[in-house]
């Protein structure tokens, strides 16, 4: 494998496609939902099966248009064809997303710098954190970044086929445009910052011609507002406008302004961006003069350093950070890291050369090992209750079952059924009124809770961590075969 190293061996390729698969496909649905996010999405998908309603999402038998429905149609197709909704048809969506997103960074790698800057583009993506784990989880930011990249990649080909005076066809700027209103579709108008901004940022430091035709595709724009905004247009014409003022002030506005308890530190994403990049983010800090020289100096490239920058400036402003947000650049920076290894690869020594090949392929065997091996251990406490609960309340069904104060959705999804949330005043007044009905709290709700139920029972530990517990409270005729 080793003997000439100016050419990648394909056993490289396939041992890292290998260990891809099982990061993102080995025990997939062995582990019960593990986020909060994870539960919502669970939950939407459960409801739009169970109702037949694919226009409106519901949560908990509210309505919920927080996020647009694109993931729930795709999870929901995926449940009605491998019969049924389960964790596993719940995460195949971001499972497949993953892989296209390294389908595609190999394909734009391997075409601007090579073979093996194509292979160390998808042994990075592997490897990293934040990207392995989205790949696993039911949550949207997996298929928002396949879509997102998809679409940049396109424009960019389009981009760079014309700027080479190769033979431009207009079909990539119409994909691109599709794409993008598929990502409007998954999570809206924020998939904008993605490949928008930068494309038109480029064409203003540029003047590049080719990015001016993308950007000014009127054709490229119908298909934008025709299918990105066919759903957006439908709930407004059966509910009315004023329904996305709510949207707007929860999804937007709270998340730019948010709170001082909630607000992060301005560099917030730089940290955890090279965390999940195994600090191999400082590459970028070796020898960039001449690297981001030759970079900005093909539109193509600068369009791709651009989308990295400003999404990062931009999430950076809002109090409310999290570091999913910013998954859709992840690849983009993989195939800059990738072209800065290869050179360092091209110019180091036969020895250096065999190190940098085994840590390309030990990094994301390490992922794996995490996976196959470590999480459902290190996971245990935080899922545990969810079994034991689902069997519970499947013996409870003809039972009224309410939550105090809140309800994590994860609940509702295990226990197969709506469950109403009671504050204070709702819950006094069900008590007053003799109703017969179990009520769960959360452990940290109980003081001065415990005095005013009928009974205890039963208690879940752990739940969500360690030392919490959720309890189960009978009231009335409840409490006598509970």
């Amino acid at each position: 494998m080793f003997r000439d190293l100016n050419k990648p061996c394909p056993s490289f390729l396939w041992v890292t496609v290998i260990i891809a698969s099982i990061v993102f496909f080995w025990g997939l649905g062995s582990i019960e939902l593990i986020s909060l996010n994870e539960g919502r999405r669970a939950l939407a998908i459960k409801e739009m099966v169970s109702s037949g309603n694919w226009l409106l999402p519901h949560l908990n038998g509210e309505l919920y248009l927080t996020k647009p429905p694109l993931l729930y149609w795709i999870s929901s197709a995926f449940a009605l064809v491998l019969g049924g909704v389960s964790e596993w048809t719940l995460r195949l969506p971001s499972a497949f997303a993953a892989v296209a997103v390294l389908t595609m960074v190999y394909r734009y790698t391997l075409k601007q710098s090579g073979q093996w800057a194509a292979l160390f583009s998808v042994q990075l993506l592997v490897a990293n954190l934040g990207f392995a784990m989205l790949g696993r989880r039911a949550e949207i930011e997996m298929l928002l970044t396949s879509l997102c990249v998809g679409s940049l990649q396109s424009a960019l080909k389009y981009i760079q086929d014309a700027s080479d005076q190769l033979p431009a066809n207009k079909n990539w700027i119409y994909l691109s445009y599709f794409l993008l209103a598929l990502a409007l579709m998954t999570k809206g108008p924020l998939a904008l910052l993605f490949v928008t901004l930068p494309l038109l940022i480029a064409a203003i430091y540029s003047k590049n011609p080719q990015i001016k035709a993308v950007l000014l595709s009127w054709k490229g724009w119908l298909i934008f507002f025709a299918v990105g905004l066919a759903w957006y247009t439908s709930v407004t014409w059966k509910l009315g406008f004023d329904i996305w003022g709510e949207v707007i002030r929860r999804d937007m506005l709270e998340k730019m302004q948010g709170g001082e308890s909630s607000a992060k530190p301005l560099l917030s994403y730089l940290g955890w961006i090279a965390v999940d990049s195994m600090l191999l983010i400082g590459l970028f800090f070796v020898c960039t003069k001449d690297f981001y020289k030759n970079q900005i100096k093909q539109p193509h490239q600068l369009v791709l350093v651009l989308s990295i920058i400003l999404p990062m400036l931009i999430f950076s402003l809002f109090s409310n950070k999290h570091a999913k947000y910013l998954l859709p650049i992840y690849p983009l920076i993989a195939i800059l890291l990738a072209m800065k290894l290869a050179s360092i690869f091209d110019g180091a020594k036969q020895n250096v050369r065999k190190i940098m090949i085994i840590f390309g392929v030990l990094l994301p065997v390490g992922i794996a090992f995490f996976y196959v091996f470590l999480e459902p251990k290190i996971f245990a406490y935080r899922v545990a209750v969810f079994p034991d609960f689902s069997a519970w309340a499947s013996k409870n069904q003809q039972k009224n079952l309410y939550a105090y104060k809140e309800i994590d959705s994860r609940l509702v999804y295990y226990a197969n059924r709506q469950i109403r949330v009671l504050d204070e005043k709702s819950f006094n007044q069900a008590k007053e009124s003799s109703a017969s009905f179990f009520l769960l709290v959360n452990g940290d709700d109980l003081k001065g809770l415990q005095a005013k139920a009928g009974c205890k029972i039963k208690e879940f530990r752990p739940y969500l961590k360690k030392h919490k517990s959720l309890l189960v409270f009978g009231f009335g005729q409840a409490c006598q075969n509970g």
